[in-house]
């Protein structure tokens, strides 16, 4: 196991949280990074009698206000231990994008936004969806090098959070999920996307939803410990649900290679490989640096055991998977897998492979960590 070192590092301002790189042809070398900042509240405190002061400061005092933050995970806008609520913490978002020049990341737009919690490039278009904090999902078109909004889908209130989104291969569809515990799907429209089913589907935060192998298949993950599986043409009952989970369920991937192998993450750190076929006990499951909030497959079938993790306070690590699982070989459980190579961060959350062609043995990833608000590009 090899630490990389930065080629390159941005600073994002905002707080960062998603990377993704564009994978159409011609365009490989565009990625966008979307940013979520929580802008200080603060309040007068009481003085001993229960009262503020006029200036919003208590008696005596030469500063009187105390600054909250709102977890960017949960949205969490709690109340302080006084009898007054702190206002809800505005969020805002930035989204970048950037152009490589070899490995050297060159800002070519901004977009002020709502606070981002997800980016998905379009399979099949250039096209990109954008999930925000005021529960909406915009689509940006991408020509000429620059992106522009085509249109935006209020999904849900405003009061809460769009937390992740991913296509259906075909490009025809979204499956999102929401922070008041529900999945929703939205199909394409002439004029733009529209929510055509919306369904309770975990107890807390799902963090995660994604497509299966086929255009019904959904998969989901929660707060609440549990890795679901849904059919589009019937939602409203799970067709499976795993419960052995020490921790929330926070990122889901299908291999692009083999059919039926599913790349599940946690909080509680451990990657897992599942069949989709019987997803009960994994085929194999390995002890990362920290919990797991995105993963990537490698975008090169000469690479396709590789994963890219973000691991939240342990930084990003690399997984290589033994050949034959990698190779779609799920008749027999193992336990082998290795870290072969690990990059630091604050709080990782966003990453991603670069999908264009390179010579030699590694490739161009992006990553982002959420506290030192920083984009760095590296080699593994």
């Amino acid at each position: 196991m090899s630490e990389a070192d930065a080629l390159a590092t941005v600073d994002t301002e905002y707080t960062a949280d998603s990377i993704e790189f564009c994978p159409h042809a011609g365009n490989e070398q565009y990625f966008t990074c979307g940013t979520y900042q929580v802008i200080p509240v603060t309040k007068p405190t009481k003085a001993a009698n229960g009262s503020a002061s006029e200036n919003g400061q208590p008696n005596g005092s030469t500063n009187g206000t105390t600054t909250e933050y709102s977890k960017v995970v949960d949205g969490d806008d709690s109340e302080s231990d006084s009898d007054e609520a702190t206002p809800p913490a505005p969020r805002v978002g930035r989204l970048y994008l950037f152009k490589l020049d070899g490995d050297t990341p060159i800002e070519v737009q901004r977009t002020e936004t709502a606070a981002i919690l997800d980016v998905k490039w379009s399979p099949t278009e250039a096209a990109l969806s954008v999930a925000d904090a005021k529960g909406a999902i915009t689509q940006f078109d991408f020509a000429d090098g620059k992106l522009s909004e085509k249109s935006k889908v209020q999904v849900t209130d405003e009061s809460r959070l769009v937390l992740s989104l991913d296509y259906a291969k075909d490009g025809k569809g979204l499956i999102s999920s929401l922070s008041n515990g529900a999945l929703a799907h939205l199909s394409a429209r002439p004029e733009g996307w529209e929510v055509t089913e919306e369904w309770h589907a975990h107890d807390f935060e799902p963090w995660i939803a994604a497509y299966g192998d086929d255009q019904n298949t959904v998969w989901s993950g929660g707060d609440d410990c549990r890795l679901k599986r849904w059919d589009l043409r019937a939602p409203q009952m799970a067709t499976f649900i795993n419960k052995r989970f020490d921790a929330g369920v926070t990122t889901i991937a299908p291999s692009p290679y083999a059919e039926h192998v599913l790349a599940v993450g946690s909080y509680d750190s451990n990657l897992r490989i599942f069949d989709a076929r019987s997803p009960g006990l994994p085929l194999l499951e390995m002890e990362l640096p920290g919990g797991i909030w995105r993963t990537r497959w490698h975008p090169s079938a000469e690479r396709r055991g590789d994963i890219l993790n973000a691991c939240m306070h342990g930084g990003f690590a690399v997984v290589r998977l033994p050949d034959a699982l990698a190779g779609g070989e799920l008749c027999r459980r193992v336990d082998q897998g290795e870290i072969i190579s690990t990059f630091p961060g604050t709080l990782g959350y966003g990453a991603d492979w670069c999908r264009r062609k390179e010579d030699g043995p590694t490739s161009t990833v992006a990553t982002c960590s959420f506290y030192d608000h920083v984009m760095n590009v590296w080699r593994a």
